[in-house]
C-alpha cells in the first residue's frame, strides 16, 4: 500500500497502558485488526547520543525514538539500559502520552502513514487515574502536532478518548449477549481487572458504569511480585525467571544471577500466596457485599492468568461457578489474532492481557465506521 491511497485514511487505534507492557490494537485499512506490543519503558529528558545505540534496522516497536524539540525520548525496551526499576514511579501523565506517540509513530512507520494524519485513539485508564486524563489530553494535543519518531517528522491530529479500564470487556460481553438476543441492560456485570498495576471491581446496571460501587485501587500483583521476591532472595536479573515459572508452571528455569538453572518453587509459591491473601480481602471488601441477586463477573488481567487456579477454586468455593466468565480470548477469537504477535509465543498470558484493550478497539472501530472490525 503506498501513502498516495492511504493519504485520507484514518488510524483507529485503542490502547492499555499496562505496567509490564503497553497493548494497543490498530486499523488503518478496511477489515484490519492489529495487535501490537510494547515494552513499558519510558527514558526521557536524553540527547541525541542515546540514538546512536538504537538498531534503525530492527522492529519499530523494540527500537522506539521520539525527538520533542531538543529531548530525546527512548520507549518501550529501547529505554530498559536507561531508566532502574518500573518507571511507573514518574509523572503518569508524561509516560502514557510519551507511550501513545510511540504507538502513532511505530503505526505510521509499518504501515507507511504520510507525515500527516488523523488519528481516533480510545484509552484504558483505572478509575484511580481518571483524574489525569486532561492533563494527558492536553499533552498529547501538544506533541502530537510535531515530532519525530526515529527520525521521521510527523503531525497527528488525535482524537482522544478516555475509557475505565474493564470497559472493553463490558463491550465484548455486550456484543456477545447482543448476539443472542440479550441486553445487558437487563443484567449486572462485575468487572474484575487483576493487573500487574493494580486490582479493579466495576459494577456496571442498567447498562451504564457505577461508579459509586466500583473501585480500582486494589492491590498490583507486580508490587506484591517485587516485595517477595526481595524477601526470597530473588535478585532483579532473575525477575523474568521468576516470572515465567509464574506463568507457565515449569519452576526450574534458568538463573541469570546464579549461572546455572534453579527451582524457583519456593519463590513462586510465596508470590502466589502473598497476592492472593491481598487480593482475596480486597474482593471482600468491594465485591461480595454486592453479590445479593444474580450477575456475570468477568475476570481478566496478567494476574489472573497467574492466579487462574486459585481465582477458579475461590468462586467455585462460593458457588459463583456458573457466574464467572474468564476473558481468555475464545469468545472473541481474540486468540487467533493475538497469537499474530512473534511476542505470544514467549508471554502465554498475553491474549487475556490484551482482552480488555480488543474489546476497546470493537469499540471504536462499531462506533467510527459502523463495522466492527
Amino acid at each position: 500500500m503506498t501513502q498516495a491511497t492511504i493519504a485520507n485514511s484514518v488510524l483507529y487505534l485503542a490502547g492499555d497502558l499496562g505496567t509490564s507492557g503497553s497493548k494497543f490494537f490498530y486499523r488503518v485499512r478496511e477489515g484490519q485488526k492489529q495487535p501490537l506490543w510494547m515494552g513499558s519503558g519510558v527514558a526521557d529528558g536524553l540527547t541525541t547520543l542515546a540514538i546512536s545505540t538504537l538498531n534503525a534496522g530492527g522492529r519499530p516497536q523494540d527500537h522506539s525514538w521520539l525527538q520533542v524539540g531538543n529531548e530525546v525520548i527512548l520507549v518501550g525496551d529501547a529505554a530498559k539500559t536507561f531508566i532502574e526499576g518500573n518507571s511507573f514511579a514518574e509523572n503518569k501523565a508524561n509516560l502514557a502520552v510519551y507511550k501513545i506517540i510511540a504507538a502513532l509513530g511505530v503505526i505510521a512507520e509499518r504501515e507507511r502513514l504520510p507525515s500527516q494524519y488523523e488519528a481516533v485513539i480510545w484509552m484504558s485508564l483505572p478509575l484511580t487515574e481518571m483524574s489525569t486524563k486532561d492533563e494527558i489530553a492536553a499533552k498529547l494535543a501538544q506533541i502530537s502536532q510535531s515530532f519525530r519518531f526515529r527520525g521521521m517528522a510527523q503531525q497527528v491530529r488525535a482524537n482522544l478518548k478516555f475509557c475505565p479500564e474493564g470497559f472493553g470487556l463490558y463491550l465484548n460481553r455486550m456484543a456477545q449477549l447482543d448476539g443472542m438476543g440479550i441486553s445487558i441492560s437487563q443484567r449486572r456485570t462485575f468487572i474484575l481487572m487483576l493487573g500487574h498495576r493494580n486490582l479493579s471491581v466495576l459494577c456496571f446496571e442498567q447498562g451504564s458504569l457505577k461508579s459509586a460501587k466500583s473501585n480500582s485501587d486494589g492491590p498490583g500483583f507486580w508490587p506484591v511480585f517485587e516485595r517477595v521476591s526481595r524477601s526470597c532472595g530473588v535478585t532483579p536479573a532473575d525477575y523474568p525467571a521468576l516470572m515465567a515459572a509464574l506463568a507457565t508452571g515449569k519452576t526450574t528455569q534458568i538463573s541469570q544471577a546464579r549461572g546455572e538453572l534453579y527451582d524457583f518453587t519456593g519463590a513462586a509459591e510465596a508470590v502466589r500466596q502473598a497476592y492472593w491473601k491481598a487480593a482475596k480481602l480486597y474482593l471482600q471488601d468491594n465485591l461480595l457485599g454486592q453479590l445479593d441477586g444474580p450477575a456475570d463477573i468477568l475476570i481478566s488481567g496478567g494476574a489472573a492468568y497467574v492466579m487462574f487456579q486459585t481465582i477458579k477454586q475461590y468462586f467455585d468455593g462460593l458457588r459463583l461457578t456458573e457466574q464467572v466468565i474468564f476473558a481468555d480470548g475464545r469468545q472473541e477469537k481474540l486468540e487467533d489474532v493475538v497469537n499474530e504477535l512473534p511476542d505470544a509465543a514467549d508471554n502465554p498470558s498475553l491474549v487475556m492481557r490484551m482482552a480488555d484493550c480488543y474489546g476497546l478497539f470493537q469499540g471504536v472501530v462499531s462506533k467510527y465506521t459502523e463495522v466492527l472490525a
